[in-house]
């Protein structure tokens, strides 16, 4: 029997999941698959859109051709969101059997249990002896690695890669070892995607990550990014650069410096203090103009205090006016002094102590931003955490540059870890949905049941996989590492439960 077509939402491991009354002599089962051209898949996609259109035209769209675009705008949006990689594929299911009579029995069975897990299956009269060669050119169909990897447990998947660390295990005991930096089992980046409720045990998994990489690589250079200063009590007596800022501190993480520097575009500097600051959007152009002009923050304020002396200069004036927020106030702490020297240091942790949601958002992206562009080397891997970034990722300026972050470190040998506590903060908007769309490693801890349309259209998880984690306990998710998804369980030693404990 050949299978070419299957439904989106089949178990993990469907394959594994056959249970057959009648017990054939031997049952195998074979995937056959050949990595296909991009470049072609999209073209024959558009051809089959185009298709459709005509015939519904007529009203002659066939019931096949529906099902065939269906399968076609998945496939698109794999390619498209999760860089998937498209393949011609088939499965054959080979029975052998003593009897006739016990082979029309087995293969009846088959054929239903097959379909009950969403599977199709059809025995093709005409190419038997050649399907049974492997020969058979029947059946051939086009998917991508994503949606096939559900079939991957067929044999019992374990993630055991080189150079990795133990982070859990899964449903079956068997030990999860991974290395974020290696590019296996489809990923294409180390970027991570953590999310969980509180007492999940969110926070703790980042300690387990950071330590756990530090002591594989003692070159390591990490860079943690802490608005509610946790990480600083972790490894208090560990970091070689361990500081809580705290209201009164001057940071001066100039956002125009980062500017001038060509470490962020223009643009996006200025998008983050209109929309933190309430600036009209008509004074977007001058103020774009006028940061591409200044070295600094203070420079900025004396060129448009000079241009606001001129006859109709009104709108340098307003813009003026707005800007005085960055260099008066609470928030002038923030922006104003000189920032911390990261040269040298190869385990930073940055805290932030303040009751100002304002200050802490304001604070955490410059950080962020300071942290990342530090000159650190190129030749050694870097990773760099921010934990409760749903602060950051509900203003779209804000989202878009960790997305741009989330899509330039991967060339500069760099994880970037994001951390929330709810799934939805990740699809607040369109740049917060990319910036978890481009991690190649997502952690799913446990969320509220308020979170299954979420779960569903960003993780694209099955009812039964969601039903886990809303049920879930402490250290209990869905691991997603590139085309690999898994049930995990992560675990820590007594003396790290006691060591990282946040309650």
């Amino acid at each position: 029997m050949v299978s070419y077509a299957f439904s989106t939402i089949i178990p993990e491991g469907a394959l594994g999941l056959l249970e057959l009354k009648n017990i054939p002599k031997r049952l195998e089962i074979v995937l056959q698959f050949k990595k296909l051209d991009e470049m072609k898949v999209r073209s024959y996609l558009t051809t089959l859109v185009l298709k459709q259109q005509r015939m519904s035209r007529y009203a002659s769209s066939s019931v096949q051709i529906e099902q065939m675009v269906a399968t076609s705008q998945q496939l698109k949006r794999e390619i498209d969101e999760l860089s998937a990689i498209p393949l011609q594929f088939r499965f054959l299911f080979i029975v052998h059997a003593h009897t006739q009579n016990e082979l029309e029995a087995i293969t009846k069975e088959l054929a239903q249990k097959v379909q009950q897990l969403g599977i199709r299956v059809d025995t093709p009269c005409c190419a038997q002896h050649e399907l049974y060669e492997l020969e058979s050119k029947v059946g051939y169909r086009i998917s991508s690695n994503i949606s096939l990897s559900k079939f991957y447990p067929l044999a019992g998947l374990q993630i055991l890669e080189p150079n990795g660390i133990f982070l859990g295990t899964d449903e079956k005991g068997n030990p999860i070892v991974i290395n974020p930096y290696s590019a296996v089992n489809g990923r294409q980046n180390p970027h991570w995607a953590i999310t969980g409720t509180t007492g999940a045990g969110k926070t703790t998994t980042g300690a387990v990550l950071i330590d756990r990489l530090r002591k594989l690589n003692n070159d390591m250079i990490v860079i943690v990014v802490d608005p509610m200063a946790n990480y600083n009590q972790f490894f208090q007596n560990e970091a070689d650069f361990n500081v809580v800022f705290k209201d009164g501190d001057s940071l001066g993480l100039d956002p125009v410096k980062l500017v001038y520097d060509n470490v962020v575009s223009s643009g996006n500097i200025a998008d983050f203090v209109i929309e933190n600051y309430g600036i009209p959007a008509k004074l977007r152009g001058i103020l774009i103009s006028q940061l591409e002009r200044a070295k600094d923050l203070n420079e900025l304020m004396d060129n448009l205090e000079d241009l606001a002396k001129r006859k109709h200069a009104t709108e340098y004036r307003k813009l003026e006016n707005f800007l005085l927020n960055l260099v008066s106030g609470a928030d002038k702490y923030v922006f104003a002094g000189n920032p911390v020297d990261l040269k040298n240091k190869k385990f930073v942790i940055l805290g932030l102590k303040t009751d100002d949601a304002r200050k802490r958002r304001l604070a955490s992206t410059m950080l962020m931003l300071y942290a990342y562009i530090n000159k650190l080397p190129r030749d050694v891997e870097k990773l760099i955490l921010v934990d409760e970034a749903h602060f950051l990722f509900e203003y779209p300026s804000i989202a878009q540059i960790i997305a741009i972050i989330y899509r330039t470190a991967r060339a500069l040998r760099t994880s970037i870890i994001t951390m929330t506590q709810l799934i939805q903060h990740y699809n607040m908007n369109q740049y917060s949905r990319e910036a978890f769309q481009l991690a190649n490693n997502k952690l799913i801890l446990k969320q509220e049941k308020e979170a299954f349309d979420d779960l569903k259209n960003l993780m694209r998880l099955s009812d039964e996989e969601i039903q886990f984690i809303i049920k879930s306990s402490r250290g209990q998710g869905i691991l997603r590492t590139g085309a690999i998804t898994t049930r995990i369980q992560i675990q820590l030693t007594e003396k790290e439960k006691e060591k990282w404990r946040t309650e």
